[in-house]
């Protein structure tokens, strides 16, 4: 009987830790949706239910240019991101075990690198070039920090990757750009879709790297968001939060599928 009443405590005081952290996790995010529907034109302040903040957003030219630069910026940083990740993790492949390691350590050096520290050394770096700031130096800040997740997501797949698929592609005829095209590409697809989402999702959610390497009028989602916070946090912004993590939500449910899906083949 004891050991029952053991087992049984273990496992409500697991539940009940899950519940506090799924709570703390999630409660945050639960209110912004809750006051995306606040009357008040004040975010803070409830005043009633209204859906205002919605058809509001809608006139938020300053909001959706602001998310239009953070998906060019992303797009971009995430294509190039991904492409040097990829080629990394292949080249990789061909060198010592040592000296592999090495260039792994290097690669995923930015991922353990406070964002303080990147920030301000590539601002120092562009301006010791004398480069102008714009998108241009922002799509550059993203892309040291995007091929390494990049990196680190596409060595798992490029590790389980058989060369003899490759090398059996050549024997049948096939050129080496076709033997990458049309086998090697395809059993990475769903690696790439997933790294590209993700380093796309970190480019969005930026604050830091970018509001140092950016130039005049070349402002992201986050930093409009925290320019407007000064007057508090309005129901549109909220709203957009809404709308952005609901497509968040369905990006990360297709890359767990894509991600499934893959281990599944293998």
């Amino acid at each position: 009987m004891t050991h029952t009443l053991q087992a049984l405590l273990v496992r409500w005081l697991g539940r009940a830790s899950l519940a506090v952290v799924l709570v703390s996790m999630y409660l945050p995010v639960a209110m912004t949706f809750v006051y995306s529907f606040n009357a008040s034109r004040i975010g803070t302040v409830w005043t009633g239910f209204s859906i205002a903040g919605y058809t509001r957003l809608w006139e938020q030219t300053e909001l959706w240019q602001a998310l239009g630069a953070s998906c060019l910026i992303g797009g971009i940083a995430s294509t190039l991101s991904v492409a040097a990740g990829t080629l990394a993790a292949l080249g990789l492949r061909a060198w010592r075990p040592r000296l592999r390691l090495i260039g792994q350590g290097v690669l995923a050096l930015p991922l353990v690198t406070p964002d303080v520290i990147i920030a301000l050394s590539l601002a120092l770096f562009f301006a010791a070039l004398r480069l102008p700031q714009g998108y241009g130096t922002v799509v550059a800040a993203h892309c040291v920090f995007g091929i390494s997740y990049a990196f680190v997501v596409m060595a798992g797949a490029v590790e389980d990757l058989d060369e003899t698929l490759y090398a059996a592609a050549l024997d049948c005829g096939a050129t080496p750009r076709q033997a990458l095209s049309r086998v090697i590409l395809p059993i990475l697809a769903p690696s790439l879709i997933v790294a590209w989402l993700f380093v796309f999702a970190l480019s969005l959610d930026d604050f830091l790297i970018t509001f140092m390497t950016k130039g005049p009028g070349a402002d992201t989602l986050p930093i409009e968001i925290y320019g407007q916070m000064r007057f508090g946090i309005k129901p549109q912004t909220s709203a957009l939060f809404v709308v952005l993590f609901l497509f968040t939500l369905a990006g990360a449910l297709i890359a767990g599928r894509l991600l499934k899906g893959r281990h599944v083949a293998v």
